[in-house]
């Protein structure tokens, strides 16, 4: 009975006794084989990652503390990033480019979409002014 569990596509027709349990077979299967296959639309996934990327007037104030508010100065997190200053110590010494940037291990949830990452590599090659 093992076998039928295992191999339902396998077996021949006179394994089954009943045409019901022909049918409870082939509906499972079939549930089995839809369930598994599914598409996702990426632009409803993620929103912010489709259309142009917005680089324009990218300023610390309007684009960079909404994401690090959202993303990293979180309880748990980064609390202190809240602030400038405690980011801008991050920012010189190269850690906040790495991790977010380069490594992309930051945040933990997940990388930053592209627009998200483009404003932040805009905004530090502006020298990451406080704006």
């Amino acid at each position: 009975m093992e076998e039928v569990a295992i191999h339902v596509t396998a077996l021949p027709n006179h394994v089954f006794k009943s045409t019901s349990m022909k049918k409870l077979s082939y509906t499972a299967g079939l549930l089995l084989l839809f369930s598994a296959c599914y598409f996702d639309k990426e632009e409803e996934l993620y929103p912010n990652d489709f259309g142009a990327i917005d680089t324009a007037n990218v300023t610390y104030s309007g684009k960079i503390a909404p994401i690090i508010s959202s993303s990293c100065a979180t309880s748990g997190c980064h609390p202190d990033f809240s602030s400038y200053s405690n980011l801008k110590v991050r920012v010189d010494n190269g850690n906040l480019a790495n991790r977010v940037l380069v490594k992309k291990d930051m945040p933990p949830s997940g990388p930053l979409s592209a627009n998200q990452l483009a404003q932040i590599q805009k905004w530090l090659n502006q020298g990451a002014p406080n704006n």
